[in-house]
């Protein structure tokens, strides 16, 4: 059950990949927005969030999604297909962009339901009365939402991005009330 486990979690890595990968060459000067971003590697964001979900442990999940630091670089595990940009992924085969768009749907489906825990949970706190709980999980899921709509994203993934930010801004508003 234990290698399951590792074998599960190591294909998960192995499958996903992080779009707006941090260059470090002297053409990409600090500023506030670079300064944020880790300069040394790291594992990529969406990984302990999505193995979790994947491996369906939630509660893991979105705790992992709200410690996240969406800022960091790079989101997905290299080789995944959501790491690509739109460029490298039109400059594939048809034959291999066909497989990696059922992989790429799979892998958003996956994202897009961890994202709607994410909401609910902000939901339930609010409606506990927690408002600052319910804060929390609706500005993770911004942030989130703020680093998927990235122009170094796939087209796919950044429209994921803008969802996940509208879903934030409809349900903090209603907090706010």
């Amino acid at each position: 059950m234990r290698i399951q486990t590792i074998s599960t979690a190591l294909a998960v890595a192995i499958s996903l990949v992080g779009c707006g990968k941090q260059s470090t060459s002297s053409s990409n000067p600090p500023s506030p927005a670079n300064e944020r971003v880790s300069t040394t590697a790291a594992a990529p964001v969406a990984q302990p969030a999505l193995s979790a979900w994947q491996q369906g442990d939630k509660s893991t999940a979105v705790s992992s999604f709200v410690a996240a630091n969406w800022n960091a670089r790079p989101i997905f595990v290299s080789g995944s297909v959501l790491s690509l940009t739109e460029d490298q992924f039109k400059s594939l085969s048809d034959a291999d962009r066909q497989a990696r768009s059922a992989e790429m749907t799979k892998q958003l489906d996956s994202l897009k339901q961890l994202g709607a825990a994410v909401a609910q949970a902000g939901r339930d706190a609010a409606a506990k009365g927690d408002t600052a709980q319910a804060q929390k999980y609706f500005t993770s899921l911004k942030q989130c939402g703020t680093a998927l709509s990235s122009p170094e994203c796939l087209t796919l993934v950044q429209l994921v991005g803008k969802t996940l930010n509208k879903m934030a801004d409809t349900d903090s508003a209603k907090i706010a009330r």
